[in-house]
């Protein structure tokens, strides 16, 4: 009979109060009309009236709750602490009573998870919170404390509110050997000579040029030869340059779900650790994207990789290439032979 009782009121326990209120009113109501007298009218309306204006006192409660929060850095890493602060403080001379900060889990843990408490404020009261906050996947997107419940003093009433400004944050990915079977898939080979240093390979132009013919791509034309000449000529493909392997990034829209979250976690980790194997064994390898416009970067040592790690990867994927592949593969089979194609909807490769 305990373990029945237990589990019925376990099951019911947030019905309760309503199930409670119910029952007064109707024990009120019955009581008037039986009995009258001042007591009872004031008993019934008191009843009557307490859902209306908790529901008005809860929303002035929201209205005058602000809420501040911020990280130390903007650019994080993925699952390591950085320093976070909380701020919530009640504008209002009317107490507030019954709030809890909620967030997702699976995105964001605290340090000291502040938000398993609930809060009462007097007028005017500010609570500070100073803690560390962990993101859970890399990628540009909203962290945080999400919003707050309210509650009334009985419990009976639960309204739900989300914070207007979230933190924007970038979180950078974990570097892993995942890159080692895919490199393998790619048929790098050591032998081939791909160990050439380039600096700025846009500018670079080949070992030899011929003049332009009909039908030639205008990506292949020495424009500075021409605005000092006059004459057009186009650049020749030379070996070094057809040695290089280019990594078209094929990203997709974001749909802000769980989902599309592990994806971009899941690309961006592939991605990373496949440019720093390049990066770190100084073997060229170009990266294109598209960001408003199609877009390259040389990496070909550690320094580069690092620039590509901490600043080039945070523009990845804020403008999806979706419509644009054929315009980034066009541009590049100009200038490379070795094409291959990072899908983000699958994490996969192909060869172009």
């Amino acid at each position: 009979m305990r373990y029945n009782i237990k589990t019925f009121f376990n099951r019911y326990k947030k019905r309760i109060p309503i199930i409670i209120y119910l029952l007064l009113l109707v024990i009120a109501t019955v009581n008037v009309s039986i009995n009258g007298g001042t007591f009872s009218y004031v008993f019934f309306y008191s009843i009557l009236l307490y859902l209306p204006l908790s529901i008005i006192y809860m929303i002035i409660s929201m209205i005058s709750l602000e809420v501040f929060q911020e990280t130390e850095n903007k650019l994080i890493y993925k699952n390591t602490g950085e320093k976070y602060q909380f701020i919530a403080k009640n504008n209002s001379i009317l107490p507030i009573s019954g709030i809890s900060f909620y967030y997702n889990e699976e995105i964001t843990s605290f340090q000291d998870d502040f938000t398993l408490n609930t809060f009462r404020f007097l007028p005017k009261q500010k609570y500070e919170f100073n803690t560390d906050i962990m993101c859970h996947f890399a990628g540009g997107y909203d962290a945080g404390i999400e919003g707050y419940h309210l509650e009334d003093i009985f419990g009976i009433i639960r309204l739900r509110r989300k914070i207007k400004i979230p933190i924007r944050i970038h979180v950078l990915p974990i570097i892993t050997d995942i890159a080692h079977s895919l490199i393998n898939e790619m048929g790098f080979n050591e032998s081939a000579g791909n160990r050439i240093k380039l600096t700025q390979l846009e500018n670079y132009l080949g070992n030899d040029i011929r003049k332009y013919v009909a039908g030639d791509s205008l990506n292949t034309i020495h424009w500075k030869n021409y605005a000092r000449t006059g004459e057009m000529f186009v650049r020749l493909r030379d070996n070094q340059e057809s040695e290089i392997i280019c990594l078209v990034l094929e990203t997709v829209v974001m749909d802000k779900t769980m989902d599309g979250l592990r994806k971009r976690d899941e690309f961006l980790e592939y991605l990373v650790s496949i440019v720093e194997y390049f990066g770190m064994t100084s073997r060229p390898l170009v990266v294109v994207y598209y960001d408003m416009n199609v877009k390259s970067m040389v990496i070909d040592s550690p320094k580069t990789f690092n620039q590509f790690y901490m600043e080039t990867l945070t523009r990845i994927g804020i403008k999806h290439s979706a419509g644009h592949l054929d315009e980034m593969a066009n541009e590049m089979s100009d200038k490379y032979e070795n094409i291959i194609i990072l899908k983000e909807d699958k994490c996969s490769i192909e060869k172009l």
